[in-house]
């Protein structure tokens, strides 16, 4: 085993890590708890999911840059589709620059953001990178002119999935960087908030460097990910929807873990059938995707370590700055949940689908009930 898979697999293991993750996680919860709950209909609505644009002023610094193109192409497909466009956070990166430069940098993508709201489709978050958008006065006054008086930000919500009218379970929506060192006062401070406020983050705008977070460290991102795992996995019928560590997560498997399973099947198919042709090509296919994921990890090669992550309650859509130009999204419409990314493989504006599963069953994997009845207004479907 490499070192850093060793490394990896005591940073999963890590107790107190887990419980602060989920302290936190419980803690927004009792703060959103008389916030009304959306509605999605499995069987009609068309939901797509982003996050992590950390959208910048166009210099070296701007991680978004690259992004634009598939990412205004994406909003595109989804606004004629009919799609409700979540945003789940970090949206702006308002670490490194000033939010008037950065509003001023996307127009033309802010103006198709805003088409979503206009339409009654457009749900937002916000992150710790855009943690401006928690104050109601400062998103009417700076995004209110853009989308409108009535947009509101939120820190997290529940969805309550139906189909046919039918309840599944739960969705619970967040950023996701609830318990990490920049977000968590009990852990560094109101003294050393106040500096990462008003000293570290001048100093970020200025020399374009950022804290160590899961976003740009593996081991970080790997165990932040089974924190958020073992949060989800003691809450009844619920899945987790999140961002902030731009790590892609289907069915609480990474995008590395799930082409390692489909790998893993193929050998399997081959060790059947040696010197099958169309066998032979699909596992050296399946080799030459795990490779290119594993050093898509911003330089970490290797496998990763291995985590007992069974259960179907913990999703991430990923990001919207990878140095590739490619942007994931996780899309609930058609019945099913689809992990999907921007632009396809031959570099044409059109989603790929990277995996896919029926909301009935990750909420039956998931043991829900399904004939409880629930009382919660309609607000998006």
């Amino acid at each position: 085993m490499s070192t850093q898979s060793a490394k990896a697999i005591e940073a999963a293991q890590d107790p107190g890590y887990q419980r602060q993750v989920g302290r936190r996680l419980d803690e927004t919860v009792e703060r959103i708890r008389d916030q009304a709950a959306f509605t999605l209909d499995a069987a009609t609505a068309k939901w797509v999911i982003f996050s992590d644009m950390h959208k910048g002023v166009r210099n070296a610094a701007d991680d978004f840059r690259d992004c634009e193109k598939a990412y205004n192409a994406a909003l595109a497909w989804y606004l004629r589709m009919g799609y409700t466009l979540v945003v789940l956070g970090d949206v702006e990166e308002l670490w490194k620059e000033r939010v008037g430069p950065v509003l001023r940098s996307y127009g033309r993508t802010l103006e198709i953001e805003a088409k979503f709201q206009r339409a009654g489709r457009y749900i937002r978050f916000w992150g710790n990178h855009d943690d401006l958008w928690g104050h109601p006065g400062a998103v009417k006054r700076l995004l209110g002119p853009i989308f409108g008086e009535e947009l509101q930000v939120h820190e997290a919500a529940f969805v309550n999935v139906v189909e046919g009218g039918q309840p599944l379970g739960r969705l619970f929506l967040v950023h996701g960087h609830q318990g990490t060192l920049d977000a968590d006062p009990e852990r560094i401070g109101w003294v050393a908030r106040a500096f990462v406020r008003f000293v570290w983050r001048p100093l970020q705008r200025i020399f374009k460097f950022s804290l160590n977070t899961p976003a740009k460290d593996f081991l970080l991102r790997h165990k932040h990910s089974v924190a958020m795992y073992r949060w989800a996995l003691s809450q009844p019928r619920l899945a987790l929807i999140a961002g902030h560590t731009h790590q892609p997560v289907f069915r609480s498997r990474s995008l590395e873990q799930q082409v390692e399973a489909e790998l893993a099947g193929a050998q399997a198919r081959l060790d059947a059938n040696p010197g099958d042709a169309k066998l032979t090509d699909a596992v050296a296919t399946l080799e030459a995707r795990l490779e290119w994921v594993r050093a898509s990890r911003q330089g970490n090669t290797g496998a990763a370590a291995p985590v007992n992550m069974d259960k179907p309650c913990y999703f991430n859509t990923g990001c919207c700055c990878f140095t590739d130009g490619d942007v994931t999204a996780l899309e609930i419409a058609d019945g099913a949940f689809r992990l999907v990314r921007w632009p396809d493989d031959e570099g044409i504006p059109s989603r790929h689908e990277l995996a896919s599963e029926t909301v009935r069953t990750i909420f039956r994997d998931l043991g829900a009930v399904v004939d409880e009845k629930i009382a919660v207004p309609a607000i998006v479907s």
